[in-house]
C-alpha cells in the first residue's frame, strides 16, 4: 500500500488555505492601519500636553503651520515624532489662545492626504476613515 496524499486531498487543502488567507489578510492590514492612528493620536496628545505647558509657562501657544516646533521639546520629548514616524507628519498651527496640531498621513500610504486633529480643548477631528468615533463631529453638541 502506498503512503501519500492523493491530488485531489492536496487540492482541498490548497483551496483552504486561499480562503483562510482571503479572510485573514485584509483583517491585519486593517489592523495596522489602526496601530498607525493609534500611534498617530498617541503622538497628537504628546503636542496637546507639550503645547499647554509652554502656555502654561508664556501665556500664548507656539507653531505657524510648519513642521513640530522644537520650542516644544523643553516640555517633552519629541525626537521620536518628528524624526522617527515615517507614516505621518506632524505640523501646529497656532494663535495666542488657540492651536491644532495635525497628524497627515505620509504619500505612498494607504489613505493617504488623509489627517487626524487635536486642538486646545482635546477636540479631535479627522478625515482618516479609521481614526475612530471621538474623532468625527468634535465640538458639535458636546
Amino acid at each position: 500500500m502506498r503512503k501519500g496524499f492523493t491530488l485531489l486531498e492536496l487540492l482541498i487543502v490548497v483551496i483552504v488555505v486561499g480562503i483562510l488567507a482571503t479572510i485573514a489578510i485584509p483583517q491585519f492590514l486593517t489592523s495596522v492601519e489602526k496601530a498607525r492612528v493609534a500611534k498617530a493620536k498617541n503622538a497628537l496628545g504628546l503636542i496637546a500636553h507639550a503645547e499647554k505647558m509652554y502656555r502654561a509657562e508664556r501665556d500664548t501657544y507656539v507653531g505657524d503651520g510648519s513642521d513640530l516646533p522644537t520650542a516644544l521639546d523643553d516640555y517633552i520629548e519629541l525626537k521620536q515624532v518628528r524624526d522617527d514616524d515615517d507614516d505621518w507628519t506632524y505640523t501646529v498651527t497656532s494663535t495666542v489662545d488657540t492651536f491644532t496640531a495635525t497628524a497627515t498621513k505620509n504619500a505612498g500610504r494607504a489613505h493617504a492626504t488623509e489627517n487626524i486633529a487635536i486642538d486646545q480643548d482635546g477636540g479631535c477631528s479627522a478625515t482618516h476613515t479609521l481614526a475612530g468615533p471621538d474623532c468625527y463631529n468634535a465640538g458639535e453638541g458636546d
